[in-house]
This record gives structure tokens, sequence and C-alpha cells, in this order.
């Protein structure tokens, strides 16, 4: 029976950003002016990551009285997994904190981690291309199995001095093909510190109605995707068949690793409108693979992985 791997029962897409920062951390904007701001760029819910640190006094910032019917926030934070100078450490933004998180033991960063994932948050390693994070050391990474997605662009960096490093496709595709359920993910982190470091890369999840509650459950299912401006409207799956729906982009793609690399398949347009594409996925059975969607102008949309 076909079934739509984004819309599933009834609701509709909130535009949401999980990774941006306040003055209450290493941001320049106040948490009321950070959601000012996203409002009037047309988004329907945000999450300040602030970073939960001894240098910024262990705190989540609570922004539940910036909330009303038509804008909401999600409570969470951004936590690290060692101290800043470690080679290996690596950073989470915990999405559906509660309002006060037990600080971590001296030199036990990563137990924050663990608070997390038992209260029940949705988890996505930021930024893995900032300190270059290797693959090898992934498997020996304290709190690294409660991930539950990778940021697949840091749009931030890719506008600053890290522009190199804003993607984490690589790391991303190592623990897939690891055979770890790793979601797809993208955000700005923002803060608001030179005027390019926004609104360039969100997620559009699908969900019943704009609740935080709500929308943390729909992005663990994984009923969403990511985008740095193209749409994805349908991803119908019947069988080994995928339907694919999008806005007017330049090209579509499916993706695999590991022994289906040569396997990917494409559609490049022109449409007018609306693009409509299928795609046989039977050359992926026993592994997975991912829908990429790029407009004209290099802008991408990312799907979830897809595991046949």
């Amino acid at each position: 029976m076909p079934q739509d791997l984004l819309t599933r029962g009834p609701g509709r897409f909130f535009r949401g950003n999980l990774h941006c920062h306040s003055n209450r951390s290493d941001g320049h904007a106040s948490p009321e002016d950070v959601v000012r701001a996203y409002r009037a760029a047309g988004y329907d819910f945000i999450m300040i990551s602030d970073h939960f640190e001894s240098r910024y006094g262990w705190q989540v910032t609570d922004t539940c009285h910036l909330r009303d019917e038509t804008f909401t926030t999600i409570i969470g934070a951004e936590l690290s997994s060692a101290d800043w100078n470690d080679r290996h450490v690596y950073w989470i933004a915990a999405a559906g904190l509660p309002r006060v998180l037990p600080v971590p033991p001296p030199g036990q960063h990563a137990t924050a981690i663990t608070h997390a994932a038992d209260h029940g948050a949705f988890l996505v390693m930021l930024h893995p291309g900032l300190n270059n994070l290797p693959l090898a050391a992934v498997a020996s990474l304290p709190g690294i199995d409660a991930i539950h997605a990778v940021e697949i662009y840091n749009h931030n960096m890719a506008m600053s001095s890290g522009s190199d490093r804003a993607y984490g496709t690589y790391l991303l595709e190592g623990l897939l093909e690891q055979g770890r359920r790793v979601l797809v993910h993208a955000g700005d982190d923002a803060h608001f510190g030179h005027a390019a470091d926004r609104f360039g890369g969100w997620i559009e999840v699908y969900c019943a109605q704009l609740d935080a509650d709500l929308l943390v459950a729909a992005l663990k299912a994984g009923q969403y995707y990511s985008t740095q401006g193209p749409r994805l409207h349908e991803l119908v799956l019947d069988g080994t068949r995928l339907r694919v729906a999008s806005s007017d982009v330049y090209g579509i793609y499916v993706t695999g690793s590991g022994e289906h690399w040569q396997r990917a398949r494409e559609h490049i347009g022109p449409w007018h409108g609306r693009a409509v594409v299928e795609f046989d996925l039977s050359p992926f059975i026993g592994s997975y693979c991912r829908v990429t969607a790029v407009d004209s102008a290099g802008r991408r949309a990312w799907s979830n992985p897809i595991w046949l």
C-alpha cells in the first residue's frame, strides 16, 4: 500500500530552526529579539540552543513566555561531549529539554547528553566538520548511541570563515554505512553576529498542530525534511517505487552508499512549477537511500534516509 513518508496523518508543514544562539551564551541578540527575527522571516517555531556550559552558568534558555497561538518555541540547548579543547569533542542540539538540566560532574560533559536522552529529547549532532570529527573515533565517543540526526548543513559556517566545514555529509554517510539509523538535519547556527548567519538552513516538520511536544515527537519519527530553500511535497513509497514531488528544481537525485554507491538515480528538469518524478529503489534493497533536490542556484533539500 502506498505510504507518504512525509505526510502521515492529518497536519501540515511547520518551518523551524533548532540551532541558534542568544546573548544568554555566545550570541549577540536577546532571546526576544531572536524570536522576533525568526517570526518576521516566516518561521513557525525555533529552539534557542544556547550552550549548556560552565562559562554560561549551566543554564537552559527558557523561551516559554515567547509562545503564542501562531508561533512556538522548543526548549533545548547545545550540549558538548567533552571539553572544547578535546580533539574528539562533539556538540549536540537537544530539543525538548526540561527548563533545568542537571549539571554534569567535572570532566563528564557527556552525562548531560545522557540526561537529555533519558528525558526523551531529539538529539542532533552539530557541525561535525568544525573539528573534522573522524568517523573512526565515533564508536568510542561517550553518548554517541543516543543521537537521532546529523547536521548535514550549517548555514553560519557556510557564510563565514568555516565555510569549507559547513557540511556534515561525510560523517552522515559514514554512520549510515555502518548501519546506524540516523536522520538528516539542517540549521542556521545563527549568533546574530553578521547579516548572513541566519535564515539559510531549516527544517519543515509535518505535524498535526503547532505544539512543542508534538513537534519533538514528529522529529523523532522522521516526519520532516531539511532544506536551504527547495520544497519537498511528497515522498510516496509503494513497494520499491518512490514518487517524489517537489517545487520547481533543477534536479532530483537518489543516492546511497557502501556497496550501493554506484546505484544513484537522477532526474533533471526543466519543469514548470511542480516537479514529479518516480524512482525504482530495488537496487537499494538491504541498504538505504536518500533524496536530494537541487535548484538552479545550487540550494538543496534533503530527505531523511529511506531504509529498504
